[in-house]
């Protein structure tokens, strides 16, 4: 579940991203907090949702491990293409690497 406020383009995130550890598309192993890649169902999935919420373009992210990031559209992006090129070279566990 993600909430996004078009009043301030803050977009409360939930599990689908993380910021703890690295930012990174849920399902994605951040070796200094990999528990939420551990809860992911699907890579594919995730990264579909990832792509959903920066075309958002949102101005503040929360998410529910790591602090809250202004501006965090360029740093969404490195993490969606970082997952897409797990994904297409079939990383192991749905694209957990």
């Amino acid at each position: 579940m993600a909430l996004y406020d078009v009043r301030s383009g803050a977009l409360i995130a939930g599990d689908a991203m993380q910021l703890r550890g690295g930012m990174a598309v849920s399902g994605q192993i951040r070796p200094l907090f990999p528990f939420p890649a551990w809860a992911t169902w699907s890579g594919e999935e995730s990264l579909k949702s990832a792509q959903k919420l920066r075309d958002l373009q949102p101005s503040l992210l929360a998410v529910g491990h790591g602090a809250m990031l202004r501006s965090p559209v360029p740093a969404m992006d490195r993490a969606i293409a970082t997952a897409a090129r797990h994904l297409a070279r079939g990383a192991a566990g749905g694209g957990r690497a």
